[in-house]
């Protein structure tokens, strides 16, 4: 978790931190913290989240993740080679997200796609077969758009996962150059990318008449 690392002399703001929630010996959450489940979700209800909620909780010293910034014993701050190397996890969260927006929309296309070749509606001229609705143009003009973001998501998630893999081995070799520029990228992109694939499942969901897309 994040904790405002508070020493003698400053407040250095939110750095990161290991930290018991429950005692060792019976399980009973430790002074000062509160544990519990959120409740009913609408949609969601299957998935068991919880709330952690912090009451003046006094972090120890050893349990700071200190692999950039540290606290020596006798309470010096060391500062990060740069500010921003706590967002590390984060940007691999983004970027992750961003893989999976492609994936996502790729495999709502796909069952839209499929429900549209199999579903017959509606005959044309003389044909005495009913018509796959795949075959209208209103039907092409929303699913296949879709099917092109899906690739173009597919392809952005990918290159976005290179990205940071890159930015790793370029820390790790000191070089910190990249790091201002993949954390305002996987910023932009979790952004755009998963709101196209949340507008495009619905669209596909909207497409197959409505019926949900499981």
């Amino acid at each position: 978790m994040y904790a405002r690392l508070l020493l003698p002399d400053k407040d250095y703001g939110v750095h990161p931190f290991l930290v018991q929630i429950r005692s060792l010996e019976d399980h009973v959450p430790l002074k000062g913290i509160v544990v519990g489940d959120i409740g009913p979700k609408f949609g969601t209800n299957a998935n068991d989240n919880g709330f952690l909620r912090f009451d003046r909780v006094r972090i120890p010293r050893d349990q700071m993740l200190m692999r950039y910034a540290n606290v020596s014993r006798e309470g010096r701050y060391s500062t990060p080679p740069h500010a921003k190397l706590s967002y590390g996890t984060m940007v691999y969260v983004r970027a992750t997200l961003v893989q999976a927006a492609g994936h996502t929309l790729s495999q709502a296309v796909t069952i839209a796609t499929r429900y549209a070749v199999q579903r017959k509606q509606g005959y044309q001229g003389e044909n005495k077969h009913e018509t796959a609705i795949i075959d209208y143009r209103m039907q092409q003009y929303r699913l296949f758009p879709l099917l092109a973001a899906s690739y173009a998501l597919q392809i952005t998630g990918r290159y976005m996962m290179q990205l940071y893999e890159s930015l790793q081995k370029n820390m790790a070799a000191g070089d910190l150059s990249m790091l201002a520029e993949v954390h305002a990228s996987s910023s932009g992109l979790k952004a755009l990318t998963t709101w196209i694939a949340s507008a495009g499942i619905e669209e596909c969901r909207r497409a197959c008449g409505g019926h949900v897309i499981k």
